[in-house]
């Protein structure tokens, strides 16, 4: 597998390092650890600045020399676990120079920190992960912790959510993780599934059956998820809860101790994000843990 590893010297980068580290990948993978620095006026705390500060090529320079050895120490752990490493100091707006390399390199998966500043204060992670998912074709493993013993996987039937199955039932990073298979079932008020409230009386019976239908849809398909990890080799559980989807993926996490929650997202960036139905971006957001968002495939690949 080929795994970009954008780091920024923060404490939540080093833990997208670590467990970049502890995850098992297949024989002969190789991650290319990244660095991204922007360049003036932002490295000057621009964009609203009179004029570059005299000792501009001075700041410059240490920041260089401090990625660099971000890079270099990262080397070490990574080639000890049997990694094959390449190592490259980018220039530019993180979020930018990141997904023009991802698009350049066409790693299998990114890895970012999440909410880190590292020693430069151009090189943050923390504002741009989102960005990174957004870009980026492939997976996103968004850290937060330093290893995965649990994975929550989200799974509502759609091709996004058939695509984070596949990941998860076929990476070999996932082998021996146990996995726990979260369908929700969305049980809106009335008036949000297209009840006015005049119709309560008359519309009842039918809101009912609605819900009745989705909760053995859910259940079906989660159990269908399951059958399908185990045929694969995985350790696999379900689960069927009732909510907010978003909300309950997060408490599914914590409830059952999940290091990781796996999400599919339709790929929309940027204003069309907004009716994606949101839950990937909220889970990603919002989750104590780190997040893996696999994106739906396009159409005719």
């Amino acid at each position: 597998m080929r795994v970009l590893l954008a780091l920024d010297g923060s404490p939540s980068a080093d833990r997208a390092r670590a467990l970049t580290t502890a995850l098992a990948w297949p024989e002969g993978s190789i991650v290319r650890i990244v660095a991204a620095l922007d360049v003036a006026p932002a490295l000057w705390g621009g964009p609203w600045i009179p004029a570059i500060p005299v000792d501009a090529d001075q700041l410059e320079e240490e920041a260089v020399a401090e990625l660099t050895r971000v890079l270099t120490e990262a080397r070490g752990p990574l080639e000890a676990a049997g990694l094959a490493v390449e190592a490259e100091l980018l220039r530019g707006r993180p979020s930018a120079a990141i997904a023009e390399d991802a698009k350049l390199w066409g790693p299998d998966l990114v890895v970012v920190g999440s909410r880190g500043h590292g020693p430069v204060e151009t090189a943050v992670l923390g504002s741009v992960s989102a960005a990174v998912v957004d870009h980026a074709a492939c997976p996103v493993l968004v850290a937060r912790g330093d290893h995965v013993s649990r994975v929550i996987l989200a799974e509502d039937g759609s091709p996004a959510g058939m695509a984070a199955r596949d990941v998860v039932a076929t990476w070999p990073a996932f082998t021996s993780i146990p996995v726990l298979v979260v369908g929700v079932v969305d049980v809106a008020a009335p008036w949000r599934s297209g009840i006015a409230p005049t119709m309560f009386a008359a519309a009842m019976d039918v809101y009912t059956e609605m819900l009745t239908t989705a909760r053995t849809t859910h259940r079906e398909i989660v159990a269908a998820t399951e059958a399908h990890l185990r045929a694969a080799g995985r350790t696999a559980t379900g689960e069927l809860r009732e909510g907010d989807p978003a909300d309950q993926l997060r408490r599914a996490a914590t409830d059952a101790a999940g290091d990781l929650l796996v999400v599919g997202s339709r790929g929309h960036v940027g204003i069309t994000r907004l009716v994606m139905g949101s839950v990937a971006h909220s889970v990603l957001t919002h989750a104590h843990c780190s997040v893996l968002v696999v994106k739906q495939p396009h159409e005719g690949h």
